[in-house]
């Protein structure tokens, strides 16, 4: 008998963060899935670590013999799933155990829905920072414009907390290779052929912010945003105003990492004359040095702010829940 959820999890080199994945995937509460990971051509630890989870059935590991990108490691793992929905597991990101139920009672509770997204606790300097997205804030449901898809200004969702209907596949097609930084493509795709949405307001993943993240790539993923917004049939006025968006969100990644001049220069370059009158425009004169100095003063009031003794009683929950596994990260980190 198929499975409700097929979970699709490409990893490259992240042995240790992968373990902590398959372990949120195991510990859920509802049983009734398979996992299909793809192990992308590592050459650390990572064939090692998968090989103790192969005694679950559920289990299954494909390897690449080469590194061939995150979009393709999906392809070839949607292509063997059997759930009625396929759902996406980060390797560097973490499930709550009670997400696959939650997904559950939503495709009921919505059964025309084709993509359900859900919240998620923001992880980053060992601390849990608050929610995606305001649990209260107006998410647009059903059927969406195409460029909804686009940013976060509608659709305020990342592929961890994704969940598709499997025959949208076998309609509109699987992730674009050509993509490589961002699958905000594909979600635009099936959104402009009128796939309907539906939004959990609870967090159920603990997405974890690093450096080694490829949404660290800004100019990569604007020009990916940007083919992601060709293909949603938005009008003109649409898409220049999604595109203007964009482009702020991208200069202002291009600040916090410290690069103002980069900033000013994309900001100019997409923009015209028009970026002289924009507010950020201004903070792209600020030496990097000094942003430097005010990006460590956030870290440490973000740590100090979200310290776990102090944080409510729903964050210090999931804390001690996830701690054994990010313990064992830090144990075998240290072992190296």
């Amino acid at each position: 008998m198929a499975p409700l959820f097929s979970v699709i999890l490409p990893t490259y080199n992240r042995a240790r963060m992968v373990y902590t994945a398959l372990s949120t995937v195991k510990w859920q509460s509802c049983g009734d899935w398979e996992c299909w990971v793809v192990d992308d051509g590592s050459n650390d630890d990572t064939p090692r670590v998968l090989k103790e989870f192969q005694a679950d059935a559920r289990i299954r590991v494909l390897r690449s013999p080469a590194n061939q990108g995150m979009n393709a490691s999906r392809n070839q793992a949607i292509a063997r799933a059997q759930g009625e929905f396929v759902t996406f597991l980060d390797s560097d990101d973490l499930w709550l155990p009670r997400r696959l139920d939650a997904f559950r009672a939503r495709a009921a509770q919505s059964p025309q829905a084709g993509l359900l997204f859900s919240n998620a606790w923001v992880w980053r300097f060992a601390r849990i920072l608050g929610p995606l997205f305001d649990p209260a804030r107006t998410i647009p449901e059903g059927v969406v414009p195409g460029h909804y898809g686009v940013g976060d200004r509608f659709l305020p969702y990342v592929t961890t907390n994704v969940a598709i209907r499997r025959e949208a596949f076998t309609r509109w097609g699987l992730f674009r290779t050509e993509m490589k930084t961002l699958d905000t493509e594909l979600f635009t795709r099936f959104l402009t052929q009128g796939l309907p949405v539906a939004a959990l307001r609870e967090p159920l993943s603990v997405r974890r912010i690093h450096g080694a993240q490829l949404t660290d790539h800004a100019l990569e993923n604007f020009r990916e945003s940007m083919r992601a917004l060709a293909a949603s049939r938005a009008s003109e006025v649409e898409r220049r105003e999604v595109r203007e968006k964009v482009v702020y969100e991208v200069a202002g990644y291009l600040l916090k990492a410290a690069q103002p001049g980069q900033a000013r220069a994309f900001l100019l370059a997409e923009l015209g004359a028009a970026a002289k009158k924009a507010p950020l425009y201004p903070l792209t004169f600020i030496p990097a040095p000094a942003l430097r100095t005010a990006r460590g003063l956030r870290r440490w009031y973000l740590l100090l702010r979200h310290y776990p003794a102090w944080a409510p009683a729903q964050i210090r929950d999931v804390h001690r829940l996830i701690a054994p596994l990010l313990a064992r990260e830090r144990a075998e980190r240290a072992a190296l």
